[in-house]
Order: C-alpha cells, then sequence, then structure tokens
C-alpha cells in the first residue's frame, strides 16, 4: 500500500503547487480578473467532459497506465508555464490549463479505482488514512512555492510543480510490477465483450453506472466538498493579497487548510458507513458555509485562520464519505468510471465557482461573493444530508425484509447496497467489502 499512498500524496503536493502559485502568478502579470476567473476554472470545465472517457480508459489499459498518462500531462503543463514569454502569458497558462484537466482526469479517478483494488474488503479502514496521507502531501506544495515565488520570482513554483509530477511518474514505473503481481493479473481489467464494439460496452458501462443513486449522491457531496476547496485556491488569495499580504503569508493559511483536511480525514474515517454518515454530511456542510460566510469579516485579521479550520473540517469528512459513496454504489470493473463521473459532476461547482468571483471581483464586489457561496453551499448540504438519510433508511428496511426472508440453514444474511441492490453477507459487496464495512 506504499506506493498507493505515495504517488498520490506527491502527485497532490504537486497540484496544491499549481493552485497556489497560478492566481498570484496572474495577478502579478496584470491579468484582469475576469480573465483569471476564466483560466482558473478551464481545469474543471475540461475535465467535465474528460473524466468520462478517462475512466472508460483507465478500466480497459489498467488504473497505473492512466495514472502515467496523468502525471505525463501535468509535468507538461508546469514547463509550459515555467517558459511562458510575458507577451503571450494567457495563451500559454490556457494551453497548460487544458493539459492540466486532461491530466488530472486521468490521474484521480484511475487512483482512487486502484486504491479499492488493493484494500479489498478492508476499504472502510483505508478511505480516511488514504486521504490523510495524500492531504499531507499537499501541505508541502504551498509552503514551498510561497517559499519559491519570495527566494526566485513567480516562474520557479512551475519548476516544482514538473519536477513533483515527474516523480510520481517515475514512483509509478518503478512499482507496477509489484502492484500488477499483487493482484495478481495484467494492466487490463476490464474487457470488451467479444463481437461488441468498444462504443457499445463503453455505452452499456456508462448506463449501468448512471443508474446507481449512489453515484449521484457522491457528486452531490462531490460539490459541496470541492466549493471551499475552489475559493481557497482561486480568489481567496487574491482576497488576501488586495488586504496587502505577502505570498509566504497566504501560503501559510492554505497550509492551515490542508493540515486540517488531514487531520478530519483521519478523524471522521470510522463514521462513513451508512447510518452514521448523513449526520456527519449536514454538519461538515455547515461549518464549510459558515466558515466561507466568515470570510470577508476575518480576512487579514489575527483569527482568519478560523475559516481554514472549518474548510478542514468540511473538506476532509466530505470527500471520506464521497469516496465511500462512489465507490461502494458499483461493481468493481466500475469504479475508475464511477470515481470519474462523480468528479466530473464537483467539476461543473469547480468551474462556476471562480467564474461567479471573478465575476464579483469585475464589479467590485468581491467580498460579497463569499457569503453567497456560504449560503449555496449550505443548501446543498442540506440536500446530501436528507438524501443521504433517505437512502440509508431504504437500505435498511430492504434488508431486513430480505433477512425476515431467509430461510433457516441458508447461512449468512442478506443486506441491502446503497446501489439499491443486495448481496449475501460473507460474500463480496459491489464495493468489495464486507456488508456495513463501509
Amino acid at each position: 500500500m506504499a506506493l498507493t499512498y505515495l504517488v498520490p500524496a506527491i502527485y497532490d503536493a504537486a497540484l496544491s503547487v499549481f493552485s497556489f502559485a497560478l492566481p498570484l502568478y496572474l495577478v502579478d502579470m496584470g491579468v484582469p480578473p475576469l480573465v483569471i476567473g476564466s483560466l482558473l476554472a478551464l481545469p474543471s470545465v475540461v475535465q467535465i467532459f474528460a473524466r468520462i472517457p478517462a475512466g472508460l480508459v483507465a478500466g480497459r489499459v489498467g488504473n497505473i497506465a492512466a495514472m502515467l498518462a496523468g502525471c505525463a500531462l501535468m509535468t507538461a503543463s508546469g514547463l509550459l508555464i515555467a517558459n511562458a514569454p510575458v507577451a503571450a502569458v494567457a495563451t500559454f497558462v490556457a494551453v497548460a490549463q487544458v493539459l492540466s484537466g486532461l491530466g488530472r482526469a486521468c490521474f484521480w479517478p484511475a487512483n482512487q479505482a486502484h486504491l479499492f483494488e488493493l484494500a479489498g474488503d478492508r476499504i472502510g479502514s483505508y478511505i480516511g488514512i488514504y486521504n490523510f496521507v495524500v492531504t499531507i502531501g499537499g501541505m508541502t506544495g504551498p509552503l514551498l512555492a510561497g517559499l519559491l515565488i519570495v527566494k526566485a520570482g513567480p516562474a520557479a513554483a512551475f519548476w516544482l510543480l514538473a519536477l513533483l509530477t515527474a516523480v510520481s511518474g517515475v514512483s509509478l514505473v518503478v512499482g507496477r510490477n509489484r502492484s500488477a503481481a499483487r493482484l495478481g493479473h495484467g494492466p487490463a481489467e476490464i474487457v470488451a465483450t467479444p463481437g461488441r464494439s468498444f462504443t457499445r460496452d463503453a455505452g452499456a458501462q456508462v448506463g449501468r453506472v448512471a443508474r446507481s443513486p449512489g453515484v449521484w449522491l457522491a457528486g452531490l457531496v462531490c460539490i459541496a466538498s470541492v466549493v471551499p476547496f475552489t475559493v481557497t485556491t482561486s480568489f481567496y488569495p487574491v482576497l488576501l493579497k488586495s488586504h496587502g499580504m505577502s505570498a509566504a503569508s497566504i501560503s501559510l493559511l492554505a497550509t492551515v487548510r490542508m493540515a486540517a483536511v488531514a487531520l478530519f480525514s483521519l478523524v471522521t474515517g470510522p463514521y462513513v458507513r451508512p447510518g452514521r454518515r448523513a449526520d456527519l454530511l449536514g454538519l461538515s456542510g455547515l461549518l464549510g458555509a459558515l466558515g466561507m460566510a466568515l470570510i470577508p469579516a476575518l480576512a487579514a485579521s489575527a483569527v482568519g485562520v478560523l475559516p481554514m479550520l472549518l474548510f478542514g473540517f468540511c473538506g476532509g469528512a466530505m470527500h471520506n464519505v464521497q469516496m465511500a459513496i462512489a465507490g461502494e454504489a458499483v461493481r468493481p470493473g466500475d469504479r475508475a468510471l464511477s470515481m470519474a463521473l462523480v468528479g466530473s459532476i464537483g467539476n461543473i461547482a469547480m468551474a462556476l465557482t471562480p467564474l461567479w468571483h471573478g465575476w464579483m471581483a469585475s464589479q467590485g464586489w468581491l467580498e460579497g461573493a463569499f457569503p453567497l457561496t456560504g449560503l449555496a453551499l449550505a443548501a446543498v448540504s442540506v440536500g446530501s444530508w436528507q438524501w443521504a438519510r433517505r437512502m440509508d433508511a431504504r437500505a435498511t428496511a430492504a434488508g431486513q425484509r430480505q433477512q425476515g426472508r431467509q430461510q433457516p440453514g441458508q447461512g449468512g444474511t442478506t443486506v441491502a447496497l446503497p446501489s439499491g441492490e443486495t448481496a449475501q453477507a460473507g460474500s463480496e459487496t459491489a464495493s468489495g467489502a464486507p456488508p456495513g464495512q463501509i
């Protein structure tokens, strides 16, 4: 499991360099706020359309091959910005952001599906630890980028980005044979049915995943999870910079948020089980909305760290629940596609959030955008809480009905899955985990 933790941790460190450094870089280059918002939204727009094809391809070429493609694309993105001429900086950043979106679309669904595959029936024990380790890796990005920007200028951060993603790729190459041997198969997890075209197989697979209620609930949770992250990595640094804060100070606040995400990923891991997750969703979403509303009042103040702590709880708890629901709602061979579809839904919010804040900034209303975004976050969180409660209640009732029909001597009990299917206790569920494990 060390490779499964190490590679995404390094990759997330690279992404946190990107997310922290790019808004400040564009401000220094004199790019207008609305253009900044559009450029920051571009990777999310790309992922809305690219994640589902990437998830389908990952199921056929293998998760590790898909992750390697994601590393290569992100390395190219960093190199492109590091070498961008001042006269064409917006064009170079736009191309780099397209590559970045494609890289993330390839890497994250495959990486999360790989985690479920390796963890097997212990997945419920690994989700919190996985998100903890990955976020700890991401914490190093803003700190290193802040120091590099101060010492060597904005472009140095993008050289660091390229280096980190290259290291991730090399680590995958070194460890892929060991992972394949442990799993007991070659690189391809899904093989097209003989006599059917790739298009027909892909269409059937997408339809199967899209019919799962759990996938759509995970998508709603993903929206609530990514909004605080997107604000923190887009116009929150711009707001702090307008208050006269240095890049190093802003990077410290970003690091606090990531440390809180790591801590609460670990703390809330045991609560992702059905029956507990609904209340966890409601609490974490409302805390995230409160943090969003407090940003204008606390920006650049002595207690300005409070919204970052609240965002940490929101992000850590919600991402755990999102992964658990998305992974358990489908069969093992569909997990990369499930993660991709959920990510595509979240990327709609990731695309709209910086565009919204960029427009508000262009009108001179940047501070007012944060509490309005908080209201939207609260509404989505309440909706996901109610949906999760209803889904848990239906699953419990279905399980009780099946148990009542169980004939003596059959062995085991039948339980309901979040996808609406049932499984025999002691057998493998749709998530590869025993009933109640997640």
